[in-house]
């Protein structure tokens, strides 16, 4: 099989699946490519709890509460991310940034 579209998704894109903002659309927009086989979404190891983190501060600020968050992370499991060392994704990160000028930081 083709791969037709590779894709690093990091918790500040993901994170907008759950909590509204400017760019959800876009996001939703994307992730209606998690079911085509052709296309790989990759997360980096710290992912996960990177957006337990976020949706906590959310429940913290009184924005958010604890069963929304739990209903979240459920949903978030269950998405078709491939995890991926960080480690693994330095030297591509990098190459990135420096082309499109922007962070390597995924």
């Amino acid at each position: 099989m083709t791969v037709s579209l590779r894709c690093i998704i990091d918790t500040n894109i993901c994170i907008k699946l759950f909590v509204a903002d400017l760019l959800t659309s876009k996001v939703n927009q994307l992730f209606t490519h998690l079911d085509d086989p052709s296309v790989e979404f990759f997360v980096p190891d710290l992912f996960y709890i990177e957006c337990a983190n976020v949706l906590w501060k959310y429940v913290r600020a009184n924005l958010y509460t604890a069963e929304q968050v739990k209903a979240d992370l459920s949903d978030l499991k269950a998405l078709r991310f491939q995890v991926i060392s960080t480690k693994d994704l330095i030297s591509n990160a990098v190459q990135i940034g420096l082309d499109y000028g922007i962070t390597a930081y995924l």
